[in-house]
């Protein structure tokens, strides 16, 4: 349908009037046919030629009748996953050279995460608590080790991206708070703006946590916006002696981008931009950042399994 719009008027000039067919039958039958998966209007003018928009507009109905049915869980699932940014990794090439691959385990944990698909068997977790067959558990459990491993992985993302920007960092700065005992996971040596020294902290925030589900099945991102408040307030010295810009960088377990993690990765990507040469430098620190979070998740599920051999992958 989008070939037949775009080449119309290059049929018109090339054909005499009078050798002009009838209109296509075969164009009317593939317009109904496209009707039946949902779509009402067909694009007109300039994205009547784009066969993006014609998939868009059956997409948008895909997704409508699947979120309309949807209970709590499945709603926020859906939302989240479908939000910006949500499968920048996705979108890596594999290079498992350059740490671009998943592993059969955590591509499929992140593939069933997306789709709500079973993971595990139904078993206990090491702290007691019980994990159903989605293996949901795992990413908020605090006894999970994936937790750990996450959080590790994306600031060392974050590290290597400001040193190829030649930015000079040191990961959980000390003397930056009179209270030694909160330290935020990054800080630049170098002054990154405005005689400022940038600091950020990642978190994680489960996507369908009891704490965050009825946030996240209203908005997508509800819990990467609560997650990156709770930082700014932690770090409220940091704000207020103005001596630092501070970044909180919250990214959901299902993908979703706080406001100030899109922002920070924006400005970082554009200056290695303009180091590197390379336009899709930001979208490469977003797709690292993205497989970061799928490892951890990965790892979380994991790490509920009790040890010795008692519980199998299904």
């Amino acid at each position: 349908m989008a070939s037949s719009h775009s080449t119309s008027s290059l049929t018109d000039i090339l054909l005499p009037f009078s050798s002009i067919p009838a209109p296509d039958s075969e164009i009317a039958l593939a317009v109904a046919a496209w009707g039946q998966f949902g779509a009402s209007i067909p694009p007109t003018g300039a994205d009547a030629s784009s066969q993006r928009a014609w998939d868009d507009l059956i997409c948008r109905a895909s997704f409508d009748r699947l979120l309309q049915p949807a209970d709590q869980l499945s709603h926020a699932r859906l939302l989240a996953v479908s939000s910006p940014d949500a499968g920048s990794w996705l979108q890596v090439l594999p290079c498992r050279n350059l740490g671009l691959c998943l592993s059969n385990r955590e591509m499929r944990v992140a593939a069933g995460l997306r789709l709500g698909a079973p993971l595990v068997r139904p078993h206990s977790c090491i702290c007691g608590g019980q994990v159903d067959s989605l293996g949901l558990h795992g990413l908020s459990c605090k006894r999970s080790a994936g937790r750990q491993r996450r959080h590790a992985q994306a600031n060392g993302v974050l590290a290597r991206a400001f040193r190829a920007a030649e930015v000079t960092v040191e990961l959980e700065p000390r003397h930056l708070l009179t209270n030694n005992d909160k330290r935020p996971d990054g800080a630049t040596v170098d002054l990154w703006r405005r005689g400022k020294a940038l600091v950020w902290d990642f978190t994680c925030p489960d996507t369908l946590a009891a704490s965050y589900i009825a946030s996240s099945a209203s908005r997508p991102g509800a819990a990467a916006a609560r997650a990156e408040h709770n930082k700014r307030a932690k770090y409220s010295q940091l704000l207020s002696s103005g001596e630092h810009q501070f970044y909180p960088v919250a990214i959901e377990t299902l993908g979703t981008w706080g406001e100030s993690a899109a922002e920070l990765c924006k400005d970082l990507g554009a200056l290695l931009a303009q180091i590197t040469g390379d336009p899709r430098s930001h979208q490469f620190l977003k797709q690292r950042l993205g497989l970061a979070v799928q490892r951890g998740n990965a790892a979380s599920v994991a790490g509920t399994f009790p040890s010795g051999d008692s519980v199998h992958q299904l």
